[in-house]
């Protein structure tokens, strides 16, 4: 079985690679291959072609993907929680969204964030229209931050808070959406739609190891992140640490400790169709996910 990343293997990765070192795979009669990738859609596209039966990619990439004609389905949410946030530096205040109000935002006009922006002014009382927008990489927003060119950057990527908390330390200022009011899911691990049809027991069997894999992660890291760096020792170790640090929260939140590891939500599931635009349609989300495969006995940490 071929897996398609989502990009160069890293920290939110490491639990396919446990699997793959301790064997679990190959205890569910699955030969896994773990193929890098150049972003989401590229992982779907490649799903699309046949080039791999599983791809791990972004909810809201799969949405646009299924829009697109193609059929990606989500069978089970690995990153639950969003890293959408803004940060500021201190002394300015960014505790609510009125804050964010009259600001200037460095951010990519291709981030999800710009296009849940309105739903997320519109849940916070504020006017959509009333900031400014400063078209920033992804890697110059700290700069942005730094020479005042921008007021706040919006972050998308989890990994890119490690460079903010590096430049500004205990003076970066941090207000996240998910704690007012807009969560779309991040990585969920995705098959066709025909592999479901055809080779629904393929798909059981992988759900299985990778809901086993991700919860021994969280549990213990070490062997996790041990296991991904041997398979790929051009990662640095102390920075893969870093960020498995600031990933693990979003794959077992507090708030679903307990639950089903994996279960997609539908109502939180909107705001990933939300950041795709146009209506809001509840039957492209049922189409979009199947959570049958997942075993409710293993539960998130």
């Amino acid at each position: 079985m071929a897996i398609c990343l989502n990009w160069t293997p890293g920290a939110d990765h490491a639990a396919f690679y446990l699997a793959r070192e301790r064997g679990w795979f190959a205890e569910a009669r699955l030969a896994a291959e773990l193929l890098p990738g150049a972003g989401s859609p590229d992982a779907l596209a490649k799903l699309g072609r046949g080039e791999c039966d599983a791809a791990v990619a972004d909810f809201t990439a799969l949405l646009s993907a299924r829009r697109k004609g193609q059929d990606p389905v989500a069978v089970m949410a690995i990153v639950s929680d969003s890293p959408l946030s803004f940060f500021a530096v201190a002394p300015r205040v960014l505790s609510t969204l009125a804050d964010v109000e009259g600001s200037r935002i460095a951010s990519d006009e291709k981030e999800p964030g710009r296009r849940l922006w309105p739903r997320l002014a519109r849940l916070g009382a504020v006017d959509p229209s009333g900031v400014r927008w400063v078209q920033t990489s992804n890697n110059a927003k700290v700069e942005a931050l730094r020479q005042g060119s921008a007021d706040l950057a919006m972050s998308s990527f989890y990994h890119h808070e490690l460079e903010f908390r590096a430049a500004f330390g205990s003076r970066l200022v941090t207000l996240r959406w998910r704690d007012i009011g807009v969560n779309p899911y991040g990585n969920v691990l995705a098959v066709s739609a025909r592999t479901i049809a055809t080779r629904p027991e393929l798909v059981r069997r992988l759900v299985a190891v990778a809901q086993r894999a991700h919860v021994a992660c969280v549990d213990a890291p070490d062997p996790c992140l041990d296991a991904l760096l041997a398979a790929s020792p051009y990662l640095d170790a102390a920075g893969e640490g870093a960020k498995w640090g600031l990933i693990r929260p979003l794959i077992a939140p507090s708030r679903l400790r307990g639950s089903t590891f994996g279960w997609l939500d539908p109502e939180q599931a909107a705001d990933n169709l939300s950041g795709i635009g146009g209506r809001e349609a509840p039957s492209d989300l049922r189409a979009s996910m199947d959570d049958r495969f997942l075993d409710p006995s293993v539960r998130s940490p």
